[in-house]
Order: C-alpha cells, then structure tokens, then sequence
C-alpha cells in the first residue's frame, strides 16, 4: 500500500552508515536495469544520485524517467517510486555531496566525464519493516 514519509521512514533512510540504494530505470527494450547507487534523502523529500552522463541509467533515465529505488537491511526494505529527472552537475557539488554522506575519505575522486545528478520526486513509498508502524 501507497504510504507517504514519515518522520520514521525519513530516519530510517537518513540512517548512519547510509545504505546503498538499488535504482531500477527502465532499458530501451521495456525489461528493467538495476543499478547500486549512492543516494541521499533531501530535505524536499527528494532523492539525489549522480552518474555520468554517458551511462546506461542517465539514458534510461532521460528516455523514460519513471523509476525505483529500493534500500534494504535484510528482509526489510523501502522501496521509493516515481519520476527521476536529469540536471548537469558541471562544478560536482552533488556527487561530492554524496562522497561527504558515504565516505570519509577526502581523496575520492569522481569517475572522470561529465557528470549528471538524478533526482527522484517520490510518488510512492512501498515498505516492509517489521520495526514501524
């Protein structure tokens, strides 16, 4: 069943260490493509990722923007659904947004190219945890 965030689903996924997320984007020929991706709640209840933009997701992406992003401990999951839009990141803010938020290490550098963020406006939140209501 549909639910929207809630303050406990937000903690949840805001957990420390983040877990990754799994973005399923949809291929040319209609089957799905998963991805393992870094990606981080906004305060707009938006979820940000980042790839680049010669990759198959930014593709899928900007062909169909209808995708999923599911996140996982265990059996438990939440899964995220609804429409990803593209936006350049030409200085790296983002993904270096997303390097602060997965790791420590101040000497990551970004696959080389240019570089795109996926935004995903949620439209639907789907959840199996045992912990929540």
């Amino acid at each position: 069943m549909p639910r929207a965030l809630t303050p406990e689903l937000r903690a949840w996924l805001r957990v420390e260490p983040p877990r990754y997320g799994v973005l399923a984007t949809i291929r040319g020929d209609g089957l799905p493509r998963l991805s393992v991706v870094w990606a981080k709640l906004l305060d707009d209840d938006t979820m940000l990722m980042n790839t680049r933009f010669d990759r198959a997701k930014a593709r899928d992406v900007a062909r169909d923007p209808r995708v999923s992003l599911c996140f996982e401990d265990g059996y438990q999951y939440v899964t995220l659904e609804g429409r990803a839009t593209l936006r350049p990141d030409p200085d790296l803010a983002d993904i270096d947004e997303l390097r602060r938020h997965y790791s420590d290490d101040k000497d990551f550098s970004p696959q080389r190219g240019e570089r795109v963020s996926v935004v995903l406006t949620i439209e639907r939140v789907l959840v199996h945890l045992e912990r929540l209501p």
